[in-house]
């Protein structure tokens, strides 16, 4: 057969020609066989089209988290929606290849079993993750405390969240122990309390305290006048009064504010001969000491 021949042929009658081409009793003749092909043509095609229906999907659901949701909650649909789209390719190939997913299944069953013992830990903070995502504590960029740690939440991941520390460590903390754990959110609002708590003579003059701290307060910039600086004698102790102080800041201002106004609170406090309390100690001596037999 000519080439001119061969090219006016359909295509079905061209893959029959070549085909003839390989021996009967070959390997390849036992390989490729047209019913081969066909298989390999639907799991390509089917391959194909799981690939690009999970493309248009990551891009509607991202669209959708960015609008409606955090970049915590985000981030886990998006690989939530992921995995789920991975397992439709999955499932799809092995109908193109007619595997017996009956079998399959029931494989999948028992195995899934086993690993659901080894993997309880990873289940857990799995769903976690999911309870942690509704309740919606905090966010990418959100400095948090968690029992001893502290730092700003760099990532949100499908079974646990990573905190960059102020002395640039990462810490990596499992999302079932953030369930268990008292997570404080340190800037989920616009703007904090500074509070100091310090404990003066019982003879202190309390008015010309509070005056002095006021004056600090409300002539220092960074510093809110609402609400207002708050001044409270919070107890009476042994060694003095007890003096509860308390000044808000914007978040975004917090740490330079936060020294300077320390900072001027002791100059003034210096200034006017105000001075804290401290520990006393009465020691008695006996200077008439006797035996006794």
């Amino acid at each position: 057969m000519t080439e001119t021949d061969l090219t006016a042929l359909p295509a079905a009658a061209k893959i029959k020609w070549y085909m003839n081409l390989i021996p009967e009793d070959s390997f390849l003749a036992h390989l490729f066989t047209v019913d081969t092909l066909v298989k390999l043509a639907r799991i390509a095609l089917s391959l194909a089209l799981g690939l690009i229906f999970i493309g248009v999907m990551l891009s509607i659901v991202k669209r959708f988290a960015k609008k409606r949701l955090d970049a915590r909650s985000g981030d886990l649909v998006i690989k939530i929606a992921q995995y789920i789209g991975f397992a439709i390719i999955a499932i799809n190939v092995l109908e193109a290849a007619n595997v017996d997913l009956s079998a399959l299944l029931g494989a999948a069953g028992i195995a899934g079993i086993a690993i659901g013992f080894a993997a309880q830990t990873s289940v857990s903070n799995f769903i976690s993750g999911f309870f942690l995502m509704s309740e919606k504590t905090f966010t990418v960029g959100d400095v948090i405390s968690v029992d001893d740690a502290m730092g700003s939440v760099y990532s949100v991941d499908t079974l646990s969240i990573k905190l960059r520390t102020f002395d640039n460590q990462l810490v990596r903390i499992p999302n079932e122990t953030l369930i268990k754990a008292t997570v404080t959110n340190i800037t989920r609002f616009d703007v904090r309390r500074q509070g100091i708590k310090f404990t003066v003579p019982h003879d202190a003059n309390l008015d010309k305290i509070k005056a002095v701290f006021l004056d600090t307060a409300l002539s220092l910039a960074g510093v809110l006048k609402k609400p207002e600086p708050l001044f409270v004698i919070s107890g009476i102790a042994k060694d003095g009064v007890d003096l509860f102080l308390g000044v808000w800041i914007a978040k975004t201002d917090w740490m330079p504010v936060s020294n300077a106004f320390y900072n001027s609170l002791i100059k003034n406090f210096r200034a006017e001969n105000i001075s804290f309390a401290h520990s006393t100690m009465t020691i008695h001596t006996i200077d008439n000491y006797q035996s006794i037999d």
